[in-house]
C-alpha cells in the first residue's frame, strides 16, 4: 500500500498505520496526534518529517525509517524522548547518533571564531572512535589498530633486538623477542595508561635510538590507551548497562 501524506493533520482518536508502505515523502508537518499513533511494521522508503509535530506516544522503529528523518532539532528531540519512554533504547541510539551526525553538517550560528571548526572536527572523532556513546566497539577496534601499529613501531627501532639494553642488569631479565612479543609489549604499555589493571612496562633501552623519541611514544601510546579505556567504558555505561 502506499500512503504519501501531507502535513497540518489533526486527529483526535488512535491512529493505526500497521504495514503500511510509505513510498512518497511522509509529511507529518504541524500534525497533531491527541492519542497514541501506531507505525507497526510501517515502512517510509523516503524520508519522514515530524517538524512541529505533536503527539503522545508514536509507536514507529527507527529501522523501519529507510529514507530517514528530516533535520529538525525539536524533531529528534521529541523522538528520542519517545523512543525512551516506549523502551526502545536501540532506536534511542540509533536516533541519537544520526542526529548528532546531522547536527554537525548544520550552521551554528551561536558559536563564531575557530570554536566552531574545532568543535566540528572534535565532534567527528567523537563519531568515529565510540560512535557518541552508542558503539562501544568501535573504540575496540580503534585499541587494537593503535595496539598493532605501536607494536610495529616497536619491532622497527628494535625492541628485543640485539641492541635492546632495557633491564639487561635485572636479575631474571628475558629480552622480549618475536612479533607476537611486540604485540604483547605493545598491548601492556597502552592498557598501562589507565593504572587500573596492568602497571606500564621498563621504558625501552635501545643503543642507537634517542632515548627522547622512544619515551614519546611510549607516553603517547599510554595516553592513548587511557582515552580509548575511558571511550570505551562510557559508551557500555550508556549503550549496555542502562
Amino acid at each position: 500500500m502506499a500512503l504519501p501524506t501531507s502535513g497540518k493533520t489533526h486527529l483526535t482518536k488512535k491512529t493505526y498505520f500497521d504495514d503500511v508502505v510509505f513510498k512518497g515523502n511522509a509529511n507529518f508537518d504541524s500534525s497533531q496526534f491527541n492519542e497514541d499513533a501506531l507505525f507497526d511494521n510501517a515502512t517510509f522508503q523516503s524520508t519522514l518529517s515530524l517538524t512541529k509535530t505533536k503527539y503522545y506516544k508514536l509507536f514507529i522503529r527507527w529501522y523501519n525509517m529507510e529514507g530517514g528523518l528530516v533535520y529538525d532539532d525539536t524533531a529528534y528531540m521529541s523522538l528520542m524522548k519517545n523512543f525512551k519512554d516506549l523502551g526502545y533504547f536501540e532506536d534511542y541510539d540509533s536516533c541519537y547518533f544520526q542526529y548528532r551526525v546531522e547536527h554537525r553538517g548544520q550552521p551554528w550560528p551561536l558559536v563564531g571564531g575557530l570554536d566552531k571548526p574545532l568543535r566540528k572536527c572534535i565532534d567527528f572523532f567523537l563519531e568515529w572512535f565510540y560512535g557518541y556513546g552508542t558503539r562501544p566497539f568501535n573504540a575496540v577496534y580503534f585499541s587494537i589498530a593503535i595496539i598493532v601499529v605501536f607494536g610495529i613501531f616497536w619491532r622497527t627501532i628494535g625492541v628485543g633486538g640485539l641492541d635492546d639494553v632495557t633491564g639487561k642488569d635485572d636479575k631474571g631479565w628475558e629480552k622480549s623477542d618475536g612479533i607476537f612479543d611486540m604485540l604483547s609489549f605493545s598491548t601492556t604499555v597502552f592498557l598501562s595508561g589507565t593504572k587500573l589493571f596492568i602497571d606500564p612496562p621498563a621504558i625501552p633501552k635501545i643503543k642507537g635510538r634517542s632515548r627522547s623519541i622512544v619515551k614519546k611514544a611510549f607516553i603517547v601510546e599510554r595516553i592513548l590507551g587511557a582515552l580509548f579505556s575511558i571511550l570505551f567504558f562510557l559508551a557500555i555505561s550508556g549503550a549496555v548497562i542502562r
